[in-house]
């Protein structure tokens, strides 16, 4: 099969994986003696739409991956009712929820250090998502490589990032080609494989991308000023 970003391909990536003879494990998992591992993960900086999709590909193999949800998306909100249920589907699939951190610029003038403001994040937003005990953090800087935290994970710990193989579809690109080449060789006994949903489901068609994202804002907030500003329903109900 011809190196693609597709579902289809995505396919193509596990099924290498595991004839291969990987373990797809989670962070916060014991070690599963001599076996090869695979940390599979993705960060959901964009749609949860797309990450369901990309779950039911996974589940469909009976693979489990971990996905980071972005408690302050500026594109979803974790706290709505939608969101939940999204992320409660993944859950139920049998995969891990792990917090994908954007540190707040507020926490900046605080004296407050990293794993503080970190530590607070993750204690409110357990309280309603159903969290594993780990993070990953978007655009990471210098300081969180090689961060170990007293109860959660840290993806970006030595032992997931700089000790085994690191692969990363970050900006639709790979640095070391397709993993589907790099998995079913065996190269490596240990791999942590990042994908963003977002790439695969459009296709790097970033026009199309933009179309969905847009038309899933534009009916969510529709249908929150319809049924909540009074003063709205007129409009919105003679603009349908």
């Amino acid at each position: 099969m011809a190196c693609s970003f597709s579902l289809d391909h995505y396919e193509h990536i596990i099924r290498s994986a595991l004839e291969a003879g990987y373990v797809f494990m989670g962070f916060h998992e014991p070690a599963c003696g001599d076996s090869m591992q695979l940390f599979l993960r993705h960060d959901v900086d964009v749609s949860l739409n797309m990450a369901v999709r990309m779950a039911e590909v996974e589940a469909k193999f009976g693979v489990r991956s971990t996905y980071f949800v972005l408690p302050n998306s500026p594109i979803y909100n974790v706290l709505e009712n939608e969101s939940i249920d999204m992320i409660l589907q993944i859950a139920a699939m049998g995969h891990w929820i792990g917090l994908h951190m954007d540190l707040p610029k507020a926490y900046v003038t605080k004296s407050v250090t990293t794993e503080q403001v970190t530590y607070s994040m993750f204690d409110f937003f357990r309280q309603f998502l159903p969290l594993a005990p780990v993070v990953s953090f978007h655009r990471p800087s210098e300081q969180v490589f090689g961060m170990k935290f007293f109860s959660l994970v840290n993806t970006y710990e030595d032992r997931f990032f700089r000790d085994i193989k690191y692969i990363s579809d970050s900006r639709g690109r790979w640095r070391d080609g397709c993993p589907c080449k790099i998995l079913s060789s065996g190269e490596y006994s240990s791999v942590q494989l990042l994908i963003h949903p977002v790439w695969w489901v459009t296709q790097l068609n970033l026009e199309r991308a933009w179309d969905l994202l847009v038309k899933s804002r534009d009916k969510t907030m529709i249908e929150y000023l319809a049924s909540n500003v009074s003063p709205f329903k007129a409009l919105l109900s003679g603009s349908n």
